[in-house]
């Protein structure tokens, strides 16, 4: 009946064999690429190979942070903390407003849950394509309807001024249907009495949300911030898709995806910088590492004190 049978002593087996399949994967597609990002991080390896590659030590280390050459990776790390902060504080926010909504019971409340996932299906960069056409500056649907109604006319993701703002905007409606269904699994998971109780005992909505809702959603809140945190700082093809990396939007993921895949000038004539950029992803890798580990820190620290 089972095409492999395992005595008591080797039972043990099993659950291991069970996850082979997902950690070679892993492994194969993830920690085994990330190790060899570190160690190209110490060498000059260019993307065409037209040269040798050389150990070069701390060299890459050393010219990201060169004060002469600082200007556009501080741009860049200027970018990517405003936003990772307006991301997580909006999308966040956002989210847990959706999700209590959604959890009311209303009659077409299946309609709008499926209607605020379908971005995350859809994914960033066919968002991206169709947000990209609507911005059209030169006939779009909004330049169209901002020009006849408002009489306001605006290049949006060709203004300086206002793209990046425009693709923090793009990021959150994304992603905000993820960031409600964690928070609604989370809603669906608080027994009723608890409301039953507080109702009786004479509290408002307010109330119910401050000393019932939001303690018992501690943890999907953690989980929401650090995805989220996560997401931001290594996002890159939202600008791709639609700067370019140009009018000011670039950060700290795009430019060491510029360095490695668009050449060092950004005009892709030329081969990327491997060796540079693994050693970007490196320090992108700790950052990250860092604000996660903090972050973390603090919000199960939160929890407890609920």
């Amino acid at each position: 009946m089972y095409p492999f049978r395992f005595g008591k002593k080797r039972a043990y087996l099993i659950p291991y064999l069970i996850l082979l399949p997902a950690l070679l994967f892993y492994c194969i597609f993830h920690l085994f690429p990330s190790l060899v990002t570190v160690i190209f991080s110490f060498t000059n390896i260019t993307r065409t190979g037209y040269r040798p590659v050389e150990f070069i030590g701390l060299d890459n280390f050393i010219e990201f942070f060169r004060p002469a050459t600082f200007f556009e990776k501080g741009v860049a790390l200027k970018n990517s903390f405003l936003f990772t902060f307006l991301v997580v504080f909006i999308q966040t926010g956002l989210g847990l407003l959706f999700a209590i909504l959604l959890n009311k019971k209303w009659k077409t409340r299946s309609f709008f849950r499926a209607t605020l996932f379908l971005p995350v299906i859809m994914g960033i960069t066919v968002n991206a394509l169709i947000w990209k056409l609507m911005f059209y500056p030169m006939g779009g649907p909004v330049s169209s309807l901002l020009k006849s109604v408002f009489d306001i006319s605006s290049l949006f993701f060709r203004d300086p001024q206002t793209a990046f703002m425009w693709i923090i905007f793009l990021q959150i409606w994304t992603y905000t249907g993820f960031t409600c269904v964690i928070f609604l699994a989370g809603l669906q998971g608080i027994p009723n009495e608890y409301y039953e109780a507080a109702k009786v005992e004479g509290a408002d909505g307010w109330y119910q949300f401050r000393f019932i809702t939001f303690p018992l959603i501690a943890q999907a809140l953690t989980v929401n911030v650090l995805l989220a945190v996560i997401g931001a700082l290594r996002t890159y093809d939202t600008m791709l898709v639609t700067t370019n990396g140009l009018y000011n939007t670039s950060t700290m993921a795009f430019y060491m995806f510029r360095l490695a895949f668009m050449s060092e000038g950004g005009s892709g004539r030329a081969g990327g910088r491997l060796g540079f950029a693994s050693s970007v992803a490196t320090i992108l890798f700790v950052f990250i590492f860092l604000v996660a580990l903090i972050t973390q820190k603090f919000l199960r620290k939160r929890e407890v004190e609920l």
